[in-house]
Formats: C-alpha cells, structure tokens, sequence
C-alpha cells in the first residue's frame, strides 16, 4: 500500500504513463522499488521533518509536487512555503532549516563526506525567512546566499530575513560570517573572506562600498544583527523578538545580556580565614592581625610625642 507521504509519488509523470498504458501492477512496482525517483531527481539530501499547512517542490526540470511531512527532498530542488505556512528540513549532514511563510529556499549544493569532514552545503533564499543550525560537516562546509549576501554559519545558529534589496541575520550562537554578495555570483564565504585576513571582526561595517577590498565582517556574540543591502553592512544590537517567523514552536531569546559581554568582570568573592585543620587547631590571622595594627599605631604615636614634648596629641575630632 502507498501511503500520502511515500516520496516517489513526487516523480510520478501521470501523462507518460497513460500514453504507454502501462498496467496498474506495473506501475505499482516501479513505485514500490523506487523507479519513479529517477524523473524527479538523483540525490536525495535531506527530508521534510515538519510541513505546517504547505510546502510546494520545483525540480530542476520544472515539475511540481507538494512535499508533506515526512517526504523526501533533493539536490537542486526550489522549495515554496505558502502564507501561514512553515517547513522543518533536516539534512544528511544533519544540518536544520526552518522556513517561514511565504519563502522561497533553493538547495544549491551538497557534497558532504562525514563529521568535520571537508564539504560544500550551500543553500540559496530570494525571499521570507529562515533560521539555519549547523551540521556535522566542516563548519567552513556551510554558505548560504542571498539577493544581497552571502552568510557563513560557523559552528552555530542564526536567522534571517530576506528581500530583494535587503538581508536582516542575526546570530544565535557561535559565528556568523556575512559579506555583500555581487550580482547573482555563487561564490562561497571562504573565497569572499580571503582578502579579508582574518581580520572580519575589526570591520564594523561598509558603507558606500568602502572597504570593499574585505567585503565580509564577523558577528562574534548572541543577538549581533547585521543589515546589508548592495553597498553596505550595518551591524547593531537585535530588538527582542526580531525574524521569529522561522520558528516551530517557541522562540528562542538571544538578547545580550549583561552577563555574557566578554569585558564583564564578577566581583571578588569576600575574604574568609581558612578553615580549621582537620582533627587539630585552627590557627585564625585576625586576632594577630589586630594586635600588629594596635602595636603600630602606638609606637607611632609615641614617636611623634617624643619630637614634640612641648606639643599635645590629640586625635581629630569631627565636630557634632
């Protein structure tokens, strides 16, 4: 029996199959082993984890199938989320994408070869929202473009929002490369970052098309947003509850707190005398302490008294 979610029915062509009358067994069988992939696509990557209300695929070729949860997706494939719909997609490499309503995510590239193995997982969004968490791979694996950007998820999470003319990312953990992408190019973030140094963190932002010789700068710490159209990165502090379209379920809150600015000191504890010795007696400094402080001062008050004898001493007294 074929279930709704069984993936081959997505690269089922109806109109071949009548022109060849085909039997209802045979169709059957090259369903259940697998031979209706083929027209859809090569290389499965990943599948659909979670589909909200719909979720529609485009193959390379231009056929169309809606994915429901559970469905298979492949290499090349341009997905579409419908209004008020959302999508769960996980990966071979165990990367995650989360699509918001209303986008529009193609998966570009994907070789991958094991945990922190070297690789190429790029993925492609012309418009909505996303929010991508990283896979096994080399973190230096993942890239993922924009009309205006070109993103790099280094070891963690981030979100994003993206028009024609405007990338809004905001990293939730680990490091967010982000450079401003030219034209249509699908160059990845390491060949963008080259001229750059190592030296993305000291760039802050890019306006007018400066510094264009390192077109890319780093987001370091939790709820950095960066902002980039064609000739410009603005980077800046993310407003609460900004981007969570992408989200199934709760969001999560990456405001910066405090706590976590890396130039935050915590106060000193108290000073404590040490704890007895276990089965002996404690030796405790204040009481020695207190009569060193008492020595000190009465010799030098005896001092200053003897170079002074026609002088009193006396001690100042603030007036009531």
């Amino acid at each position: 029996m074929l279930g709704a979610n069984f993936p081959t029915v997505r690269g089922r062509n109806p109109g071949v199959v009548s022109k060849l009358h085909v039997s209802r067994v045979v169709i059957a069988s090259v369903l259940l082993f697998g031979g209706g992939e083929a027209s859809w696509s090569q290389e499965k990557i990943g599948g659909a984890e979670t589909v909200i209300n719909s979720l529609q695929g485009n193959s390379p070729t231009g056929k169309q199938a809606p994915v429901a949860q559970g469905d298979n997706v492949f290499l090349g494939e341009t997905l579409s989320t419908g209004r008020d719909s959302k999508a769960d997609l996980v990966f071979n490499d165990n990367s995650n994408v989360t699509v918001g309503p209303d986008s529009t995510l193609k998966l570009e590239k994907f070789v991958y070869s094991g945990a922190k193995q070297p690789g190429t997982v790029s993925f492609s969004i012309t418009n909505g929202t996303l929010r991508f968490i990283n896979g096994d791979a080399n973190k230096r694996a993942y890239t993922i473009w924009t009309p205006t950007a070109a993103i790099g998820a280094r070891g963690g999470s981030l979100r994003l929002k993206a028009t024609a003319a405007e990338t809004q990312i905001i990293n939730e953990e680990g490091t967010a490369i982000v450079c401003l992408r030219k034209g249509n190019e699908n160059v990845s973030v390491e060949e963008m970052r080259r001229p750059c140094g190592g030296r993305e963190e000291d760039q802050a932002s890019f306006t007018g098309g400066k510094s264009r010789s390192c077109p890319c700068t780093a987001l370091l710490l939790p709820s950095a947003q960066a902002t980039i159209t064609a000739n410009e990165i603005a980077v800046a502090a993310a407003p609460l509850n900004a981007i969570s379209e992408p989200f199934i379920g709760a969001p999560k809150d990456v405001r910066l707190l405090a706590a976590d600015l890396p130039t935050h000191k915590e106060a000193p504890p108290p000073f404590l005398p040490p704890a007895p010795a276990a089965g002996g007696f404690g030796f405790d400094p204040w009481p020695l302490g207190a009569v060193a402080v008492g020595a000190g001062t009465i010799a030098v008050i005896a001092a200053f008294s003897s170079s002074n004898e026609s002088t009193p001493f006396f001690f100042p007294v603030s007036p009531q």
